[in-house]
C-alpha cells in the first residue's frame, strides 16, 4: 500500500461509519474525521470557530453536514459555516478549515500541511470530499 502519491499522509483507518466522527491528530493539529450520511469522508479542523468546541466530541453528523452541539453551527464538507434558525432560515457564519482527503485501500489519506495539491493523485478508489 503505497498511498495516493507525494504529499499525502496516512491519517486513519477508513472504518468510520456513515454519520460518525473520530478524533485525529497530525503534526500537533487536532482534526475531526467524519462521514456524511451518504458515506463521504471529510477531514476538518477539530475546533468550531465560534467558541472552540471540539467537534469530535461535541459534534454530530446531520445528513451531509457536521453540527456543533454548543450553539448549533453547521458545517458543510467544504467548510462553509451556517446557523439555521427555528424557521429554517440559514445565515452564513464562520467557516472551518478543511483538509483534502482521499479514501483508498481502507485508509483515509490527507495532505501534509506544507504540501500543495497533487495535480494527479491516483483516485481510482476515491470517495472523498475536499480532495
Amino acid at each position: 500500500m503505497g498511498g495516493p502519491g507525494p504529499g499525502w499522509i496516512r491519517l486513519c483507518d477508513a472504518d468510520i461509519l456513515p454519520g460518525t466522527t473520530v478524533e485525529a491528530t497530525l503534526a500537533d493539529e487536532d482534526l475531526v474525521v467524519w462521514r456524511t450520511a451518504g458515506g463521504v469522508p471529510c477531514v476538518m479542523d477539530a475546533r468550531c470557530p465560534h467558541q472552540w468546541t471540539h467537534l469530535a466530541f461535541e459534534g454530530v453528523v446531520d445528513g451531509e453536514e457536521l453540527l456543533c452541539l454548543t450553539h448549533f453551527w453547521r458545517f458543510t464538507t467544504d467548510g462553509a459555516g451556517w446557523k439555521e434558525n427555528a424557521d429554517g432560515r440559514r445565515d452564513r457564519k464562520g467557516d472551518i478549515g478543511v483538509r483534502g482527503c482521499l479514501e483508498m485501500d481502507g485508509t483515509i489519506w490527507t495532505r501534509q500541511p506544507e504540501s500543495q495539491p497533487d495535480p494527479s493523485p491516483d483516485r481510482s478508489s476515491d470517495t472523498s470530499a475536499g480532495g
